[in-house]
């Protein structure tokens, strides 16, 4: 006689909760807030199970089919960080309209106070772009739906992150250039963790953190003959105008932009690769058939040469 199909009696009794609890997580229900650790514990344990629910019920829509994008701001970031978070978040509404899903993109830069307003929307899940760690916890406390972050690292292996495998894009700058000691240009962004990922092997005077208070002419005038990296094709257009070209190697995420100089070296990390590695993480995150991984950290490499 086969074994017995698990049931949610038995992730009940792995997890400890209720079986109301259970309903609560595998169905998607609004009905009561359930903890992002009670959450993930339950998904865990259904996963161990191979707990197989209603086929029906896992391809249709949640409840209030709205998914959040919400983009954090500070007061000194340029207009250039701001178009590639706005271009990030389109990516991610074209992706999730492909799945049927309607969208809400905020920005914000008091980001506990708009995640009250957010969180009575009745969101089905939530996409964070940029956020800085000591928030988190005070901010998902009022969500109770799966929160993918994107472009920042968040210390806590209860949430997925997405961000560009910045290891790999140095090193491979470097070699393009033949160059080990290289400047670094990049946009302000909150997320300490990830600003130190991005910087660890770039000395303070070779360092340029674009904002408005910053300026870049005289950063470059003053490393004219050197080479370097720049995060993001809008800062490079600027870049192009002081330094020579064939210098400096681009980290470009916008499709088919053709803003830099047809000669000038790029390494590719697109936004539309970020927004359908982070719809394909949530659409498995609502069906319970996501696979977790060390941290559930995604590193996006870049494009191949």
């Amino acid at each position: 006689m086969g074994k017995n199909k698990a049931t949610m009696q038995d992730i009940a009794d792995l997890c400890g909760v209720s079986v109301a609890t259970v309903s609560y997580v595998i169905n998607n229900s609004d009905k009561e807030h359930i903890k992002h650790d009670t959450r993930i514990k339950v998904l865990e344990a259904a996963k161990k199970l191979n707990y197989a629910p209603n086929i029906n019920r896992c391809t249709t829509h949640p409840k209030s089919n709205l998914v959040g994008i919400i983009i954090n701001w500070n007061k000194r970031n340029a207009p250039s960080k701001k178009m590639l978070y706005y271009d990030l978040a389109i990516e991610l509404q074209m992706q999730l309209s492909l799945l049927g899903y309607d969208t809400i993109i905020a920005t914000t830069k008091a980001f506990e106070e708009e995640a009250d307003i957010i969180s009575k929307r009745s969101l089905d899940a939530a996409f964070i772009i940029d956020i800085r760690s000591e928030e988190v916890r005070r901010v998902t406390r009022k969500y109770y739906v799966p929160i993918i972050f994107l472009d920042c690292e968040i210390n806590d292996p209860l949430f997925c992150k997405i961000y560009p495998n910045y290891e790999a894009i140095i090193s491979r700058a470097k070699r393009m250039l033949q160059e080990e000691d290289i400047f670094l240009i990049m946009e302000d962004i909150l997320n300490e963790e990830l600003k130190d990922i991005i910087t660890n092997t770039i000395g303070a005077e070779k360092l340029f953190i674009n904002d408005m208070k910053n300026d870049l002419r005289e950063f470059l005038l003053k490393h004219q003959n050197e080479k370097g990296i720049v995060l993001g094709e809008i800062l490079g257009l600027e870049v192009e105008r002081y330094i020579r070209n064939d210098h400096i190697v681009v980290v470009t995420s916008l499709d088919n932009s053709k803003l830099l100089l047809p000669d000038t070296m790029t390494i590719s990390i697109k936004n539309k690769t970020k927004a359908i590695t982070a719809v394909k993480i949530l659409e498995q995150l609502l069906r319970l058939v996501y696979v977790g991984t060390p941290c559930n950290k995604f590193l996006i490499n870049p494009d191949a040469d």
